[in-house]
């Protein structure tokens, strides 16, 4: 008998992972700092040498890129969870409970994709402060949108973190398989320099890269341009692409987290 979707139960365990998150202050704090040195170091260092990126300065061109890569880096660490869990006899509890698995697993997603979004804020606020953005009307409507695409493009590398978590019983194979994952998730994004800028090779790499477009969606709204090569309704592809990745994830991610043996 399929059991059906508990939404109590979603709600569960998905208080849990902020109630985690929130306790984990060290990683909060390291999350932060990397990524404010990367908006220090290159934005402002290298950003005086280079000058800008089209219209924009290049700190504001790589701002969207580094809240990028810090949604990434908290999304698919996330995962990890799910080995802690199971090592610590967690999991265990939660499976004996009269409900579904999916329910556990879509809980453990959107509290993933909670705190990394969280992450994401703060990194948003970071970058105000170093005047990555110019502080406008528009700019108040797009940081309420770019919060949605934040929790658009958590989800997803989630769901990614979740189906390899669900994989494998060791932290130290977790933790190489997802740096050799995520780093060039992110090189790839277009954080650093416009698709247009690098060889054909490059830039079908990067078309093919789902954070490219979650890069892209990020400068829309906070910056309000966006790639060349994808036209004027590049952030309308760019929304699709990310809704297809989520659906692909989120499904791959319950589908191997139902078969992970504890």
């Amino acid at each position: 008998m399929v059991q059906p979707l508990s939404g109590q139960a979603i709600y569960v365990v998905l208080l849990r992972e902020l109630k985690r998150y929130w306790r984990a202050k060290a990683r909060i704090i390291s999350s932060v700092a990397q990524s404010f040195f990367f908006l220090a170091i290159f934005g402002l260092g290298l950003g005086g040498f280079i000058g800008g990126v089209g219209k924009v300065s290049y700190l504001s061109y790589l701002a969207p890129g580094i809240i990028c890569m810090g949604l990434l880096f908290g999304s698919v660490f996330s995962g990890v969870s799910v080995i802690f869990d199971r090592q610590f006899g967690f999991m265990k509890e939660m499976l004996v409970a009269p409900v579904s698995r999916t329910s556990i697993i879509l809980g453990k997603i959107l509290g993933g994709a909670v705190t990394a979004s969280i992450q994401g804020i703060i990194l948003m606020a970071v970058a105000g402060i170093m005047g990555a953005f110019t502080p406008t009307p528009a700019l108040a409507f797009g940081a309420l949108a770019a919060i949605g695409v934040m929790l658009l493009i958590t989800t997803g590398f989630v769901g990614l973190g979740v189906a390899i978590g669900s994989t494998l019983n060791d932290f130290h194979a977790f933790q190489l398989l997802s740096t050799f994952v995520i780093w060039p998730l992110f090189m790839l994004s277009g954080a650093f320099f416009p698709i247009d800028a690098v060889p054909l090779p490059l830039q079908v790499a990067m078309l093919f890269d789902p954070m490219f477009y979650g890069v892209e969606l990020l400068r829309w709204c906070l910056l309000g341009v966006g790639t060349p090569m994808l036209g004027p309704f590049g952030w309308l592809i760019s929304l699709g692409v990310l809704t297809g990745f989520n659906a692909l994830m989120i499904g791959i991610g319950t589908y191997l987290f139902s078969r992970a043996q504890v």
